[in-house]
C-alpha cells in the first residue's frame, strides 16, 4: 500500500490507518457541513430573517465535532505509528534470532543497526505523519466537487478540471523523491555502519596513525550525505511550492472569482459565496501538509524497502514445519553422530565440510585439530546449528536434527568460544544469560569452579560490577573464566570448547584447565585447540583437513603413527 510492504502493515496499523483515515474524512464532511450552515445563515440574515439563533445549536455542535474528530484523527496517528515502530523492530530482532550468526556475520552491524533505529524512525513518521494525510489529500478535492457541485455546478465544474493534475503532479514527483531518497538512506546507513566501525576499531586506528585519514573520509562521507539531504529538500520545496502556488492559491483564485461572477449575475447567494471560499481552503489544507512532509513518505518507503529485504532472507537453518511446542523431552547424556556431512559456503570453490563423518559417545573427549580453514570451526557451527549441512546427518541422541527445533540441540549444549562475548552490564547479569533463575549461591558456586570467584569478590562492587561493553574492562582470562562459570551455570551433558586457551599466557593457562577440568567432568566434551597441552588431554583426537578427517586416535597412537598430527607436533609443539 503507497509502496510499502504489507509485512509492515500489521493489524493495529491497518485498524488505526482505517480509523485516522476515517475520522479525516468525516471531519471533512463536518467542515462542509459547517460551511453550508453559515452560509445558510448569512443569507437568512441579509434577507431579515433571524435564523442564525436556531441553527447556533447546530453550528456549535458541529465545531465540537470536529474537535473531537480532529483529536481521534491525530490519535490514530499516532497510535498507527508507534505500534508499528514497536512491532516491526520487534520483528528485526525475532528475524535476526531467525537468521543467526551464519547470516548477520556477513553484514556490517552498523547497517542493521541503522535500518533497527534511524530506519523505524522514518517508517514512523511515514505512518504518524504522511500516510493518512496523503490518503485524505487524494479524497478532499473529490468530497469537495461533490460538495461545490450541490451548491452550484458551474464552480464545481471548474474545480473538476484541476483534480486530476492533484495524482498526476503527486505520482511525478514521487519517481523524483523515489530515487533520491534511496540514495539518502543509502549513505546514511554506510556512514552510520562507518562510524560504529571507527569506534569499535578506535585502538587498531591509533597504532597505525590512521586517526586523521579515517576523520576525512568520514567528512567526505558527510558531506555526501549532506549533498544528498539537500537534494531532497530541494525536490521537497519544488513539491511546496507547486501546492502552495499552483493548487492551493490557484484552487482558491479560481473558485473565488468563479463565484463572485456567479454573484454578480445573479445566480450564486452572498452566503453561498461565503460557503465556496470557506471550501476552497479545505481544498489547500490537506495537499499543502502532504508537500510539507512529502520527504517523509518518501524516506520511509526507501527504508521500508531495506527492512523489507532484510526480513525476506532465509535463515541457514530452519526449524522443521509444526517442530514449535512439539520438541522431545532432552536426554540426560546424548551420544553425537555426524554421517557424510557436506558443507559449501556460497561462492566457495570447494566444500568447507567434505563427506565427514564422527561419532562421539557420551562422556567422551575428542579433539579437533588442523590447519586454519580445515573445516572444525564449520564442524562446530553445524552441530550449533547456526548453519545447516547440504548432504548428510547429524544427530542428537539418536534424534535427527532436521526433525526437532533447533533450540532443542542447543539445550543439549554449552559453548566456551574463543572469544567470549559480554554484553554491558553487571558480572551477575551476564552470568545469569545461562540461567536466568540463578540464586547467588549457584553464581558464585560456578564461579568457584570455574577459579574466578577470588577476583570477583575482591571488586568494589562484587558480582554487581559492570564489566563495561564487550567486556573489555576484564583481561582475556577472566572474561574466558567468565565463559566456563556461564557453562556450568547451564549444565548440560555436551560442552563445545573452541580455542578456550588461544589467547591467555602459560601461568592462566594453568588456571583455565582446572577450571575446564570442573566444567568438563562426566560431560561429552568436543574440543577444538591448538596447543598440545590441551589436545593431548582429549580421550580421541581427530585430524582435519579440507573438511574431511585424515586420522584418528590417542595422543599416543598419533604420535606412533607418525603420520599427519606427528608431523604437526614435530614443527612446532602444537596441533597446528
Amino acid at each position: 500500500m503507497l509502496g510499502i510492504d504489507k509485512r509492515l502493515m500489521v493489524a493495529s496499523t491497518r485498524r488505526w490507518l482505517g480509523i485516522g483515515i476515517g475520522a479525516g474524512v468525516l471531519g471533512l464532511l463536518a467542515s462542509l457541513t459547517l460551511y453550508w450552515f453559515i452560509g445558510r445563515a448569512i443569507d437568512t440574515m441579509l434577507a431579515g430573517g433571524n435564523l442564525l439563533a436556531a441553527w447556533l445549536p447546530w453550528i456549535v455542535a458541529l465545531l465540537a465535532a470536529k474537535f473531537l474528530l480532529g483529536w481521534l484523527y491525530r490519535t490514530a496517528q499516532y497510535r498507527a505509528s508507534s505500534l508499528t515502530k514497536l512491532t516491526i523492530r520487534d520483528r528485526i530482532y525475532e528475524h535476526s534470532l531467525r537468521l543467526g550468526p551464519a547470516v548477520l556475520d556477513r553484514k556490517r552491524t552498523g547497517e542493521l543497526v541503522n535500518i533497527a533505529v534511524d530506519g523505524m524512525d522514518w517508517i514512523e513518521m511515514y505512518y504518524g505523519i504522511y500516510f493518512v494525510q496523503f490518503v485524505i489529500g487524494m479524497a478532499t478535492p473529490l468530497l469537495l466537487c461533490l460538495f461545490i457541485g450541490f451548491t452550484d455546478w458551474v464552480v464545481g465544474i471548474a474545480l473538476l478540471v484541476s483534480v486530476p493534475l492533484t495524482p498526476l503532479f503527486l505520482g511525478m514527483m514521487a519517481r523524483n523523491f523515489r530515487k533520491a531518497s534511496e540514495r539518502f538512506a543509502q549513505v546514511n546507513a554506510e556512514q552510520g555502519a562507518r562510524f560504529l566501525d571507527s569506534i569499535q576499531g578506535m585502538t587498531t586506528l591509533k597504532m597505525f596513525n590512521l586517526g586523521k585519514i579515517r576523520g576525512a573520509e568520514m567528512h567526505a562521507a558527510s558531506e555526501q550525505q549532506r549533498i544528498e539531504t539537500m537534494r531532497l529538500l530541494l525536490v521537497n520545496q519544488m513539491m511546496i511550492l507547486f501546492v502552495d502556488f499552483g493548487f492551493a492559491l490557484g484552487t482558491t483564485l479560481v473558485l473565488t472569482v468563479t463565484a463572485l461572477l456567479r454573484l454578480d449575475a445573479g445566480l450564486l447567494t452572498p452566503g453561498a459565496v461565503v460557503a465556496l471560499i470557506l471550501a476552497s481552503a479545505e481544498f489547500a489544507r490537506p495537499l499543502t501538509l502532504v508537500g510539507q512532509f512529502f520527504f517523509a513518505g518518501a524516506i520511509g518507503r526507501a527504508y521500508a524497502k531495506k527492512i523489507a529485504a532484510f526480513l525476506g532472507e532465509e535463515p541457514g537453518v530452519a526449524d522443521p514445519a509444526g517442530a514449535a511446542g512439539a520438541a522431545p523431552p532432552l536426554e540426560a547424556r546424548p551420544a553425537l553422530s555426524l554421517q557424510n556431512l557436506v558443507f559449501q559456503f556460497a561462492g566457495a570453490a570447494r566444500a568447507a565440510v567434505d563427506h565427514l563423518s564422527l561419532d562421539v559417545a557420551p562422556g567422551e573427549t575428542v579433539a579437533l585439530v588442523g590447519a586454519s580453514g580445515s573445516g572444525k570451526t564449520t564442524v562446530t557451527n553445524l552441530i550449533l546449528r547456526t548453519l545447516a549441512p547440504a548432504a548428510g546427518e547429524l544427530t542428537v541422541g539418536g534424534r535427527n536434527v532436521d526433525t526437532v527445533p533447533a533450540d532443542w540441540v542447543r539445550a543439549h549444549l554449552a559453548l566456551v568460544p574463543q572469544d567470549p562475548y559480554l554484553f554491558y552490564g553487571t558480572i551477575a547479569e551476564n552470568l545469569r544469560i545461562a540461567k536466568p533463575d540463578a540464586t547467588d549461591d549457584e553464581l558464585v558456586a560456578a564461579c568457584r569452579a570455574a577459579n574466578i570467584h577470588e577476583h570477583i569478590a575482591a571488586l568494589p562492587q562484587g558480582y554487581a560490577t559492570r564489566v563495561g561493553e564487550r567486556g573489555l574492562s576484564l583481561s582475556g582470562g577472566q572474561v574466558q573464566r567468565l565463559a566456563i562459570a556461564r557453562a556450568l551455570l547451564k549444565d548440560v551433558p555436551i560442552v563445545i570448547l573452541d580455542e578456550p586457551t588461544s589467547q591467555i599466557d602459560l601461568e592462566t593457562e594453568a588456571v583455565i584447565h582446572e577450571a575446564l577440568e570442573h566444567l568438563t567432568r562426566d560431560k561429552t566434551v568436543l574440543l577444538i585447540a591448538h596447543r598440545l597441552s590441551t589436545v593431548a588431554r582429549a580421550d580421541r583426537i581427530v585430524v582435519m583437513g579440507n573438511g574431511k578427517v585424515l586420522e584418528s586416535g590417542s595422543h599416543t597412537e598419533l604420535l606412533a603413527r607418525g603420520g599427519v598430527y606427528a608431523g604437526m607436533v614435530a614443527i612446532g609443539g602444537s596441533a597446528a
